[in-house]
């Protein structure tokens, strides 16, 4: 009988809390175990209460959160590590910052979302309806602050099934967090006496299982949507990340590139696509390579490729971007979209001038090859196309991870989202696996077919009700030859209101918790009237 109380002191608390962040992050891509999520968020609660039964101060409830969280980014983001294993020996140093530096930042909002909770003045069910709110702000403030890093929301444990993902074009990735959250808390409450809790958390499943009806209706649509007359080749080179930059061998990439794309094909191809920085050169100036892709490139057809832009030789000072370029059959470059959020550390070194005069001009360089630091583009766009193509929307590497920010508000609705990455800087980790299921989850949101091609994979092409229309997989080198979908009729709800209908949602589901709670008092002076 003493085991319990000892076991539930601070330490041995905030262990099991972590253990509980790390079995929620199997729920995550590519092992999807999506009991693990649910179980965690349940145990979590148990831990939760216990806390505010005992009147624990706001700085353990902190505590208790931050460790879940630690637990949770350790499990969910280890491959970030292998990113500086490229170049071990100018980026070891950093290897314990990305294992556990990163998720120790990330679970700071983990913490504060208990926190806060403290605040909230009612028990029982009404504080889970508020917890939940509380965590998608924070979620949605994770994906902000700073740049924002939204990666591995809760939301994204639904993505193995199609179903559930279709409810992402009324609420976004976020509307299903906050429903994940309160399934997991309900667990605690459906084997409670209390009658008037046990029904609200059964409600909650009764949401979930009518949710899933109606994706499972709203994914019929998917069978009388037309594919476009428009062939595509993706191109996918599998060039390992600690080769691509070697200047002994660049040439040899490309070669290698040009190959692949002459392949015959069974369809009429249109358009190509290569993956980010495919091409070890600038397209701009290097009329040779522009050339000798020009030369596969079909008739009135058009080649994207991912590549670095600069400014005009001569030009001072020196500006280069990350860039998707689109060359025509004649080797013109009709358009191009420049990356805008840029990885910090990777793309750019943030305060740059402070850095450098602090450590020195060369003692701090970003991750990515070169010294010069990327500038970033001017935000989403919708760039038309000559002849009979759709309007597209860039997207470079994790551009994709941020609901909401993919389209321009202001511009003609794209005919398709085209995402160039490389993610071969994380090899065989679940990373590349996370970094896909959120692409999918962009095209649902938006309601348009997204493209996805990638150094090493995994490339694919999902059509507007996220389902997968072809993929190459990771590690594999080869092309994939497919029609690219079309859009929904209409933008859905997300896509046209987007931030604006998690506020929504976090307004509601507080309001809920408050009704709730003064339903409680209610059914509380009943019981006791009658007995």
């Amino acid at each position: 009988m003493d085991f319990l109380p000892l076991l539930l002191k601070s330490w041995p608390q905030r262990g099991m809390a972590c253990i509980f962040g790390m079995l929620g992050a199997l729920a995550f891509a590519p092992l999807f175990i999506f009991p693990a999520i649910l179980l965690a968020l349940s145990g979590l609660w148990f831990l939760l209460n216990r806390a505010f039964e005992r009147n624990d101060s706001f700085r353990k409830i902190f505590w208790l959160g931050w460790w879940f969280g630690l637990g949770h980014f350790t499990a969910g983001l280890y491959w970030i590590a292998h990113a500086l294993t490229v170049d071990l020996t100018a980026f070891w140093w950093l290897i314990p910052f990305a294992l556990l530096g990163i998720p120790s930042v990330l679970a700071i909002f983990t913490g504060l979302s208990f926190m806060i909770l403290k605040v909230w003045p009612f028990e029982g069910i009404s504080r889970a309806f508020a917890f939940a709110g509380i965590w998608v702000s924070f979620e949605w403030l994770r994906g902000h602050l700073f740049t924002g890093f939204p990666w591995n929301l809760l939301g994204y444990t639904w993505a193995f099934n199609l179903e559930m993902l279709q409810t992402a074009s009324l609420w976004g990735v976020y509307g299903l967090s906050l429903l994940t959250v309160l399934m997991g808390i309900a667990l605690n409450y459906v084997v409670k006496k209390d009658t008037f809790e046990r029904n609200i958390a059964l409600s909650i499943f009764l949401v979930a299982l009518l949710a899933w009806g109606w994706g499972k209706v709203h994914l019929e649509s998917a069978k009388v949507e037309t594919s476009l007359p428009l062939a595509i080749r993706l191109v996918q080179p599998n060039i390992p990340q600690v080769l691509k930059w070697d200047p002994a061998q660049k040439e040899a990439h490309f070669r290698d590139l040009l190959t692949l794309t002459a392949q015959p094909s069974r369809l009429p191809i249109k358009a190509i696509l290569w993956p980010e920085t495919a091409v070890p050169y600038f397209l701009e100036i290097e009329n040779f390579h522009r050339m000798l892709i020009a030369d596969l490139v079909p008739q009135d057809g058009l080649l994207f490729t991912g590549a670095l832009r600069r400014t005009t030789p001569g030009t001072i000072p020196v500006e280069v971007w990350n860039s998707l370029l689109v060359i025509d059959d004649k080797g013109k470059i009709v358009t191009h979209y420049d990356k805008s959020h840029l990885v910090p550390f990777g793309e750019y070194i943030p305060f740059r001038k402070l850095m450098d005069s602090l450590f020195g001009q060369v003692s701090i360089k970003k991750i990515t090859a070169g010294m010069i630091d990327f500038t970033p583009g001017h935000g989403p766009e919708s760039i038309s196309l000559p002849k009979d193509f759709p309007p597209f929307a860039g997207l470079v590497c994790y551009e994709v991870i941020f609901p909401s920010a993919v389209i321009s508000a202001s511009q003609e609705r794209p005919g398709w989202i085209i995402n160039v990455t490389n993610d071969g800087w994380y090899g065989h980790t679940s990373g590349p696996y996370q970094h896909l299921e959120m692409t999918r989850f962009r095209a649902v949101e938006e309601g348009i077919p997204l493209v996805r091609v990638a150094n090493s994979g995994i490339s694919a092409v999902f059509d507007s009700y996220g389902q997968n229309k072809g993929s190459l997989g990771l590690g594999k080198k080869g092309v994939l030859d497919v029609y690219l979908p079309s859009p929904t009729k209409f933008s859905p709800p997300y896509a046209k209101w987007g931030d604006w209908i998690t506020l929504g949602l976090v307004l509601g589901i507080f309001a809920l918790g408050w009704l709730l709670a003064l339903k409680s008092k209610i059914e509380f002076r009943k019981r006791s009237l009658l007995s």
